[in-house]
């Protein structure tokens, strides 16, 4: 069977993208789509080599979306402008800077738990779409009461990151703005009188002696919103969906807590919240005897990859145990220590693997700890609902949790 154009834009392809990606992956690997003009990568090396792959391939391409609505951001940038501000701003978002903001992740979870009640969620409304961006107003130094104004531009820049839409576009602008100018007496006043938030952290971080001018530390914020945002509420959401339609891998996760960590890695792999990402080439690149030539949009399937079944063994099963999976914290390099393991796709590779890695990570392993603690025993409730493509990521677009 000859997959084409249409086939991706089908809703059957929405609801269920597997079978077609499989059909890529096998026959169809370097993959034209006459509809959008751009080329399909779906196979694990193949978006490895890509992904790893900065003389061929460029990361322009986020300038016409990204840039538009923020501003220039570092995801755009290729080359020493990449790695210059990538530098300044990546210590706080590892290691022990980052795992000072834990108490933050877990005050704002139970913030939002508390007022649950006793009977079923609807969690996506209630805790995985509010959550993320509540916990970035506070590690940024915002009042908490604010939560909802800055949940609201979040969800006018995320719309208005969509290709061909103009009047969402100039509204994510607008909303980039309004939040640029809220938080603007707050970066002037740390630039004076630095405090303990992040907000002081991006203000006074330096590296090789560069800091952010005033319009990328803006560009900076509004990223994080989106970036962090959307992912991780998508990333909590496919966790609890996997689990609660696997009930032997929920039972793994309730007799030890600690497992939601490789439940995280699992969900990465078979589940991505982020279906892929965008590349444009700068010269012609060979790939299975197709020359796909200089300029050209390259998408690279990282939900295809994950489920690579060359790689990963019943790729369609979601399994905490896997023994062809590296369940622990990712590597920029790919794959893990573990010999015979894989590493997941989720977060990219090489210079532009995701610097928020290690907080999606905290957020969905904390945040569902203590979801677990709510429930106790949880159990979905009403009509499964599927996941859905939308855009640019895949998840249920609602998902109510109640107790058994």
């Amino acid at each position: 069977m000859t997959i084409t154009g249409d086939a991706l834009q089908s809703m059957d392809f929405r609801l269920d993208p597997w079978p077609v990606w499989r059909e890529l992956r096998y026959e169809q690997p370097v993959f034209f789509n006459e509809l959008t003009n751009s080329w399909l990568v779906t196979r694990y090396d193949d978006v490895a080599a890509v992904f790893a792959d900065n003389e061929h391939f460029s990361n322009q391409l986020y300038a016409k979306s990204l840039g538009v609505v923020f501003g220039p951001t570092m995801l755009q940038f290729d080359g020493a402008e990449h790695v210059a501000l990538r530098k300044i701003v990546s210590p706080e978002f590892v290691g022990n800077r980052l795992a000072g903001y834990f108490d933050v992740i877990e005050a704002e979870s139970a913030a939002l738990i508390a007022t649950f009640g006793e009977g079923p969620i609807e969690l996506v409304k209630a805790f995985t779409n509010r959550m993320p961006v509540n916990v970035i107003v506070t590690m940024l130094g915002m009042p908490g009461d604010e939560h909802d104004r800055f949940h609201d531009w979040y969800s006018t820049m995320m719309a208005g990151l969509v290709f061909g839409k103009p009047e969402r576009t100039q509204a994510g602008i607008e909303a980039h703005q309004a939040l640029a100018q809220h938080v603007g007496p707050s970066i002037e006043e740390r630039a004076g009188c630095p405090m303990g938030d992040l907000i002081s952290k991006i203000v006074h971080a330096e590296a090789d002696g560069r800091r952010l001018t005033r319009t990328e530390i803006e560009a900076f914020i509004s990223l994080m919103f989106v970036a962090g945002g959307e992912t991780t509420d998508k990333a909590i959401t496919n966790t609890w969906a996997n689990l609660l339609r696997e009930p032997d891998q929920l039972a793994l996760v309730k007799g030890d807590p600690d497992r939601f960590d490789a439940a995280f890695s699992e969900m990465m792999r078979h589940s991505p919240p982020v279906l892929g990402q965008t590349r444009t080439t700068t010269s012609d690149y060979e790939l299975h005897g197709t020359t796909i030539p200089p300029g050209s949009v390259v998408s690279i399937s990282i939900a295809s990859a994950n489920n690579d079944e060359t790689v990963f063994d019943d790729p369609r099963r979601f399994n905490l145990e896997r023994r062809d999976l590296h369940l622990g914290k990712e590597f920029r390099r790919g794959g893990g220590r573990d010999e015979g393991r894989h590493g997941h796709l989720g977060f990219g590779l090489g210079k532009h693997f995701c610097l928020g890695y290690e907080m999606a990570r905290a957020e969905t392993v904390i945040g569902s700890q203590l979801l677990l603690e709510h429930f106790g025993t949880p159990v979905e409730v009403g009509d499964s609902q599927p996941f859905l493509i939308t855009d640019a990521t895949r998840s249920p677009v609602s998902l109510t949790v109640g107790r058994r």
